[in-house]
């Protein structure tokens, strides 16, 4: 690839407005993803669906302010555009009540989608908008529909309990790339009886599915990486005062993926997807502006 092209990357899967106790803001992991991604530097797009009403209207204006490419979200005439109540505890981490049968649980596979995915260099996906099996086939299809080389990167995201070790598996399968925290580990580790030693685990992982990375990230003490050689871990240098840390993770797999995509260093690429991630858990919003 040419220095002056610019890398396009995507996000499929839920867009959605977090509403707040006082406000109300744009979320949804692979939403937040497109907008960090398209901060780092890259053309980024989100395939997804929203309702024709006024939130569905207000999410895309948002998503092109934040120069997201939005033609490949949907209008659905039948479904609202997508909303959760979220709850902030003393800490600043979040807890959600996620409305169920909305637009995108009902993201149609198109030719347009097509077209988008076939020029991807890297394409990201969780657990959350499977729970539909109508944008759990379309999800499929898009993931298979990916040029060979596209990094195809499952950002686990487990939300209570809205999947199954058959969604983890199929998922893992189809992709080449993972990022999960240290819960969503644990919990995949439990059910493919892997070790839960991060090293020996990932490694594990990482053979059984024939990964190019696996991350997991682990809160306040940093997280690690590995790929099918090496293995390292990056702490964070000093103690922050969190806002919220809704959307941190989602920069730190957007940074990762950028990282990846320039060819970075292991230890390099993990050391600045968590100094984005600690820059957005100082902030309340998902997406603050980088200075």
């Amino acid at each position: 690839m040419s220095k002056n092209k610019k890398h396009a990357v995507g996000g499929v899967g839920e867009v959605l407005w977090d509403i707040f106790p006082d406000t109300k803001k744009l979320g949804g992991a692979p939403a937040n993803f497109a907008a960090h991604a398209q901060q780092l530097g890259t053309n980024s797009f989100l395939l997804s669906a929203v309702g024709k009403d006024p939130l569905g209207q207000k999410a895309i204006a948002h998503l092109q302010h934040l120069q997201v490419d939005t033609s490949g979200i949907q209008f659905n005439e039948d479904f609202a555009t997508g909303r959760v109540t979220v709850s902030l505890d003393p800490m600043g981490n979040p807890s959600y009540n996620i409305k169920e049968n909305v637009a995108w649980d009902h993201i149609e596979f198109d030719t347009n989608q097509k077209k988008i995915t076939q020029g991807l260099d890297a394409l990201c996906f969780g657990t959350l908008a499977q729970r539909n099996s109508t944008s759990q086939n379309s999800i499929l299809k898009i993931l298979k529909s990916t040029t060979p080389d596209c990094l195809r990167v499952f950002d686990v995201n487990f939300r209570q309990d809205l999947y199954t070790a058959k969604m983890v598996e199929q998922s893992l399968d189809l992709a080449n790339a993972v990022k999960m925290n240290q819960d969503e580990f644990s919990a995949i580790a439990t059910m493919l009886y892997l070790s839960k030693n991060y090293e020996k685990g990932l490694q594990l992982l990482i053979q059984k599915f024939n990964l190019k990375f696996g991350i997991i990230t682990l809160g306040e003490n940093g997280a690690v990486m590995a790929n099918q050689d090496h293995f390292c871990f990056s702490s964070p240098n000093n103690a922050i005062n969190i806002k919220s840390t809704v959307g941190a993770g989602d920069a730190f797999t957007a940074s990762a993926v950028k990282g990846w995509l320039d060819q970075k260093p292991l230890k390099q690429i993990i050391k600045e997807a968590s100094d984005l991630a600690t820059y957005v858990c100082c902030h309340l919003e998902a997406v603050p502006k980088k200075i």
